[in-house]
């Protein structure tokens, strides 16, 4: 009689399960607030967060269903992308990035990672569950020595209905690689940033988290550069 009874309840939820829709790209993109661009759009912005020098010969990537995709295979060893890390927690913003070398070999491949678990639909947690145990297997790592990566564009906000910048959210900077160091280290306090912001600070609210910390250096304006 109880195996009857089990029999009947595993069919009932087999049912349930069979009648449960399926997640819609757009459903995984609401759930985990993914932004897509136009994809010569997302080339052209991703590229202006570096020199205008380091450009042309720069490797591209652009956010698709699956994830990052690439466009181009650069000769300088510089990689750009509009980054999306922090969209996982709620962030409308994104991050257009150029990594030098030393980074496109350690930081761009998290920055991958975690595009692509994005566009799986993976919650905050799971993503970061998944990166720092990539961190613990040797399978990413930190810099290995001091680098730069590129924000001449600053961190924006994009308009999905007027497909366009809507604002910029944070100035243009650099960042340089400083994986294990903290604002004590360099003397740094957030007041003493909040009356003066031109002062360098830490940043590691990255994936990675002190792994992937940068030193953020104030960038000047320069329309040579930052457009």
């Amino acid at each position: 009689m109880r195996f009857l009874q089990f029999v009947i309840l595993f069919l009932v939820i087999l049912a349930s399960a069979s009648k449960a829709p399926a997640r819609s790209g757009n459903d995984v993109a609401q759930a985990t607030n993914l932004i897509f661009l136009p994809r010569e759009q997302e080339i052209e912005l991703a590229l202006s967060a570096g020199p205008e020098h380091l450009r042309s010969e720069a490797t591209v990537y652009v956010f698709g269903k699956k994830g990052y995709e690439k466009t181009s295979d650069g000769k300088n060893g510089f990689t750009c992308m509009f980054d999306r890390d922090g969209n996982q927690a709620g962030d409308n913003d994104l991050k257009p990035t150029c990594w030098d070398v030393e980074g496109s070999a350690t930081i761009v491949p998290v920055m991958l990672r975690v595009g692509q678990l994005l566009a799986e639909g993976r919650t905050a947690d799971e993503i970061k569950r998944d990166i720092d145990a990539k961190f613990s297997e040797g399978r990413f790592s930190s810099p290995r020595k001091t680098g730069i990566a590129y924000m001449l564009r600053g961190d924006v906000q994009y308009d999905p209905k007027t497909k366009e910048i809507s604002k910029t959210l944070f100035p243009p900077h650099y960042m340089i690689y400083a994986p294990g160091v903290t604002n004590a280290d360099i003397g740094m306090n957030m007041d003493a940033h909040g009356k003066h912001p031109s002062l360098p600070f830490v940043y590691a609210g990255y994936s990675g988290g002190a792994r992937t910390a940068y030193i953020i250096v104030m960038a000047t304006e320069d329309e040579g550069h930052s457009q």
